[in-house]
């Protein structure tokens, strides 16, 4: 029998096509029930996301790092963010979803709202906070679209945020910001 921590642990599985950066990720799913044996696999999602994860994660620390102005408000310095692969589930399938039903919106036209999507992509948390984008081009014009938007740049300055996961389907991008409880 598998530990029951190995079925937790994600692995990354990096892909890159048509020159751009991509990803591909592997999570284990979280719900899935204990496979009884070794050979059993466990229950894996692939998720699909033309962020460049690295890219973004060094755009926000930077910010972070500085700290900046958020419209009328000075965000001071705060600890970098650590990348999540079960944030960027949640966000990955946001974006995806908004490219689907063309739509734009933090939550879907069902009603189901970043918490919930949180949620179901298996991550507890004490804090989290979604900023999402439509239109840009990289993921330097897309994270200094949020810092140039007092709301979105008030999520990425977040010191209560500890964690952070990005999806990006064509040029709709949905960034996920987190704390994990202290039973992550």
């Amino acid at each position: 029998m598998l530990p029951k921590l190995v079925r937790f642990i994600p692995v990354y599985v990096a892909v890159c096509m048509l020159l751009t950066a991509c990803s591909k990720d592997v999570a284990v799913e979280p719900d899935a029930p204990d496979a009884g044996t070794p050979s059993d696999p466990p229950t894996v999602i692939i998720v699909e996301n033309q962020a460049n994860k690295d890219a973004v994660l060094q755009l926000v620390n930077n910010a972070r790092a500085k700290g900046c102005q958020c419209g009328d408000t000075w965000m001071p310095a705060v600890s970098p963010l650590t990348w999540n692969v079960l944030l960027e589930l949640a966000a990955a399938r946001h974006s995806k979803d908004m490219a689907d039903r063309k739509y734009f919106s933090h939550n879907t036209p069902a009603g189901t709202t970043p918490s919930q999507r949180i949620t179901a992509a298996g991550y507890t948390y004490n804090w989290w906070g979604e900023n999402i984008a439509s239109g840009p081009q990289s993921e330097a014009d897309v994270v200094k679209g949020w810092l140039n938007s007092p709301g979105h740049c008030k999520n990425l300055m977040n010191p209560n945020f500890r964690e952070m996961g990005v999806g990006r389907t064509t040029n709709l991008w949905t960034q996920v910001f987190a704390a994990p409880s202290a039973h992550q």
